[in-house]
């Protein structure tokens, strides 16, 4: 009776282990150079919202959000790579076998910004999105110690300045960067906003307010005003 209790027991600590760490081991296989697109996505406001509402509104407030835009992402062909508080980091293209991430990435920005002003359509003091999307190299791997949490971690340039053109896009608009406008071509119809200074860089960087992506087209459209 002994021997198979411990039979069951290393069996299910087993399945745990595997289960609690394949997804690691699978992202092992997908460490190294990357050219993907990353969607960051967070909520303007959302620090005053927080002092102004009960703990229970506000996590009501992020799941009401989250429970659409999360599965809307994965169906717009991106992987939810983490939400942190009220900031949303989609990733497109992890695979390395995706030409077209940066026009998914894109799409998925314009869809995001649709979807989530219609879940807000009936609470006005709801804080809205910013979106900023850019591509490039980023090298992927597992972060963390030997011992203890790890993650699959995206680092590099690309997601910096992914996370400033968020903080410098218009709430409701979606700002991408001059990579993955270049990569847009034709499809891309944009503002182009004045070169902005943000933290970490020297020299200004381009930016671009997109307004829709067509299908095709001999070279992009855009409203400048530079």
């Amino acid at each position: 009776m002994l021997g198979a209790f411990l039979v069951i027991a290393q069996a299910a600590r087993t399945e745990w282990h595997e289960e609690r760490f394949s997804a690691l081991y699978l992202d092992e296989t997908l460490a190294g150079a990357k050219d993907l697109s990353v969607l960051l996505a967070d909520l303007a406001g959302f620090t005053s919202f927080s002092e102004r509402h009960d703990p229970v509104e506000v996590a009501s407030m992020l799941n009401t959000y989250f429970g659409r835009l999360v599965p809307l992402m994965e169906e717009a062909g991106g992987e939810v790579h983490q939400i942190i508080g009220d900031e949303l980091m989609v990733v497109f293209g992890k695979q390395g076998d995706d030409p077209e991430h940066a026009a998914r990435a894109a799409r998925a920005g314009l869809l995001l910004q649709g979807t989530a002003e219609g879940i807000a359509r009936d609470h006005d003091d709801w804080p809205r999105f910013r979106v900023g999307v850019n591509s490039g190299e980023v090298l992927a791997g597992i972060v963390g110690g030997a011992r203890g949490h790890r993650k699959h971690g995206i680092v590099g340039d690309v997601v910096n300045l992914a996370a400033r053109l968020q903080a410098e896009a218009p709430v409701g608009g979606v700002l991408i960067g001059e990579a993955t406008f270049r990569r847009l071509g034709g499809r891309a119809v944009v503002e182009a906003l004045p070169p902005r200074r943000v933290k970490g860089k020297e020299e200004p960087v381009a930016a671009y307010l997109l307004h829709g992506l067509e299908q095709g087209g001999p070279a992009a459209s855009v409203d400048s005003e530079r």
